[in-house]
């Protein structure tokens, strides 16, 4: 027999994280956001804003019922900066399910952003997560964004995937990357890596439609900042300018040694991808990883992967698809752009999961 709960839904400032974390602990047994650390991170440290979320509560217990946020992010659209908002860490107690909790949260949230101006927000919901998005808040799927793989060791791939035990998220593995006269590791306390990315960041943009706006900020903020991951950096430097971009995240996925390009770019020589795909190669090589795996959108790069040896997995062997929805909040200039799904540069880094 369903329960008489009565709730109220009001906007959170994130001032009580242990409370959000206490919820957090009825759904997951292991997660980030269940660090302190990780949510001062993502929600207070995010250099393009705080985050809109709204909570339900129960109101003869005062315990909270679920939540549902977006974090501001802004985006490169079209050559002109966008604030946008990602949708992420949504979840519901499970004892007060089949309530409309969710949907009701979520318009709290999504018309909080209409009345800040923020333009649109993105997700990559889960499949659970994923027609409650579509069917009930407006959003629309673009599609899936193809996952490709490079193996390396295939005998080892054989006997990893016929394992029985597999963790979904594993620990991380460190590699000795050895550096050489053109790709060098990106330091962020350098204000000479600061000036040259900078000014590769603001000719490389102009090749994206639309895409993170991955200014030095966001790139120290989401990958050096960021307290319970560990990335690698590198840059390709030609003629003291930088020609491309790559980082890296090595670790135990489903039962597999991965090498996860968590993003790539380049500016113009796609010679220069094939240099930096056959480095990510050797060095992964030697630390014992099985396959090289990228997220990536059918944008710009996306052939100089498929060129040096990466195909795509098909959608039986992935062990989640990477559904992408979008949805408008407010008109702004070449808004109708927003729904195409190759206008899109997207990547592993482009939200929260790895």
């Amino acid at each position: 027999m369903k329960k008489n709960y009565n709730f109220i839904i009001e906007k959170n400032n994130c001032c009580d994280l242990g409370e959000l974390i206490i919820l957090t602990k009825t759904y997951y047994k292991e997660s980030d956001i269940l660090s302190k650390d990780y949510l001062k991170w993502q929600y207070l440290k995010n250099p393009s804003g705080k985050p809109f979320l709204f909570v339900s509560r129960e109101t003869k217990t005062n315990e909270l019922a679920g939540q549902y946020l977006v974090i501001p992010i802004k985006y490169n659209f079209y050559g002109d900066e966008v604030m946008g908002t990602l949708s992420l860490n949504t979840l519901t107690h499970p004892k007060y399910q089949r309530n409309g909790l969710f949907t009701k949260m979520a318009d709290a949230t999504l018309n909080n952003c209409k009345d800040e101006s923020v333009a649109f927000t993105t997700g990559f919901p889960n499949p659970n997560s994923y027609p409650g998005f579509v069917r009930k808040l407006g959003f629309s799927h673009l599609g899936d964004v193809p996952l490709l793989i490079k193996p390396l060791r295939l005998t080892n791939i054989l006997l990893s995937y016929f394992k029985s035990k597999k963790v979904k998220h594993g620990e991380a593995i460190d590699i000795d990357y050895k550096q050489n006269n053109n790709i060098k590791e990106l330091d962020f306390s350098s204000k000479k890596d600061e000036l040259l990315y900078s000014r590769f960041w603001n000719k490389v943009k102009m090749k994206y439609k639309i895409s993170t706006n991955k200014d030095f900020g966001f790139l120290k903020w989401r990958y050096f900042d960021l307290p319970t991951r560990h990335y690698k950096i590198f840059y390709y430097e030609k003629d003291n300018e930088i020609e491309g971009i790559f980082v890296i995240k090595n670790t135990k996925t489903w039962g597999f040694n991965v090498s996860v390009i968590m993003d790539f770019m380049i500016l113009r020589d796609e010679k220069i991808a094939s240099k930096m795909i056959k480095y990510i190669s050797k060095n992964s090589k030697k630390g014992s990883i099985d396959f090289i795996a990228v997220l990536h959108s059918k944008a710009y790069e996306f052939n100089s992967f498929v060129k040096n040896g990466f195909f795509k997995l098909p959608q039986k062997l992935l062990p989640q698809k990477i559904h992408f929805i979008v949805r408008k909040n407010n008109d702004f200039d070449k808004s109708e752009k927003l729904f195409l799904a190759h206008n899109w540069k997207l990547t592993f880094g482009d939200y929260d999961v790895f």
